[in-house]
């Protein structure tokens, strides 16, 4: 009997459990149909893992979809300023881009805008209250600031979420090899034939769309 190990996929798990549970459940033999009953456990537990899995691949994915169109929010504002600040303050848009020009910060990093755009805004801060540029923009930047870094921060905690659940579920498989394990041991003392007791796991890990079902040998060989 192979193991599958934690590098193998959950499908690969759930089809080699019900293939077995199949096997153990239509046995007629003393004691066999009795093991199956800890499989279909294990199987409904990996169908409530697995979705848990898919859940927080879902929230990842929301996540950075979310904080991409923060990004381009605040992309749009900087790129905006820079084009009204260059037309109209020169001296000003000196001081709010003296490194990148406004396309080029736009390009940079999620945390390298960051600190870009905090400086930015410190520029715009001190400029006098009623100038055009301040009144125009600030708030703008400050908000789309603002909803970057929320979106940041959930994406964070998603990718976090997602890595956790990840290792969890590698432990999860580990003890699915244990139960299956534990089981082959079992067939072994029921049946005192190892070839009989390794008849009961799915003799591959392809998907059963992939799966070729192999020649009744022909008799004599």
């Amino acid at each position: 009997m192979r193991l599958l190990g934690p590098s193998g996929s959950l499908p690969s798990f759930r089809w080699d459990l019900i293939y077995l549970a199949a096997q153990l459940s239509t046995d007629e033999r003393p004691g066999i149909a009795d093991l199956a009953s800890p499989i279909q456990s294990a199987l409904d537990q990996l169908d409530a893992e697995r979705a848990a899995f898919e859940d927080d691949e879902d929230q990842a994915v929301i996540a950075t979809a979310l904080l991409h169109k923060r990004d381009r929010k605040r992309d749009r504002v900087v790129v905006e300023l820079g084009g009204v600040a260059r037309a109209t303050a020169r001296e000003v848009y000196a001081g709010l881009f003296p490194k990148h020009n406004p396309s080029q910060t736009a390009k940079l990093g999620f945390d390298a805008e960051s600190m870009e755009i905090v400086r930015i805004l410190g520029e715009l801060g001190s400029l006098h209250a009623d100038h055009p540029l301040r009144g125009a923009y600030e708030k703008d930047l400050q908000g789309a600031q603002v909803q970057l870094e929320q979106a940041k921060a959930k994406a964070d905690q998603a990718d976090t979420a997602l890595a956790l659940r990840r290792t969890h579920i590698e432990r999860f498989k580990l003890k699915l090899d244990q139960l299956r394990l534990e089981t082959h041991g079992k067939l072994l003392v029921l049946l005192k034939d190892k070839a009989e007791a390794e008849s009961f796991f799915r003799p591959t890990t392809a998907a059963p769309s992939e799966e070729k079902p192999a020649e009744k040998p022909t008799e004599g060989t």
